[in-house]
């Protein structure tokens, strides 16, 4: 299980809307200042993002959680979103090129744009396949109050 510490924003009901601040290992790295991804990664990437969850725990605005994610989820969710496009663009780069040879193309942007395009389908389709998938693997779930006294 993934666990990540977040403040609750919102309870309506059982539903109830956290926000996590998200952490970066750039602020550690040594080579922070000559990096081009920590300066990319420090001007793009959002600070907070928000969970609605349904739970049954009581919880209030501003207290402290702990949410988790369950390890399964993430590496399956990784893997169709990732793997699946990666092997399709393999796949129709050279199907298509082979096609193409045959009415004697050789060109490689001539396969290039129509993988690039199947490949933004697949990987579209796939992700609001998961977007609709209401598998408790996919899900974050509230673990705990952190008790502040």
């Amino acid at each position: 299980m993934i666990k990540e510490t977040a403040t609750v924003v919102a309870v309506d009901g059982d539903k109830v809307t956290v926000e996590a601040a998200i952490k970066s290992t750039c602020n550690s790295c040594h080579a922070q200042s000559d990096c081009g991804t920590g300066v990319v990664s420090r001007a793009l990437a959002p600070k907070t993002q928000y969970l609605t969850l349904n739970t049954p725990m009581t919880v209030q605005v501003g207290q402290q959680v702990t949410v988790g994610i369950p390890e399964a989820g993430v590496l399956s969710a990784s893997a169709w979103l990732y793997l699946l496009p990666l092997f399709t663009f393999i796949v129709a780069f050279f199907t298509i090129s082979e096609a193409l040879l045959m009415v004697e193309i050789r060109h490689e942007l001539a396969a290039l744009l129509p993988t690039v395009a199947i490949t933004y389908c697949v990987y579209r389709f796939v992700a609001s396949k998961l977007s609709k998938l209401e598998s408790s693997k996919y899900q974050p779930v509230l673990l705990k109050h952190i008790k502040t006294d």
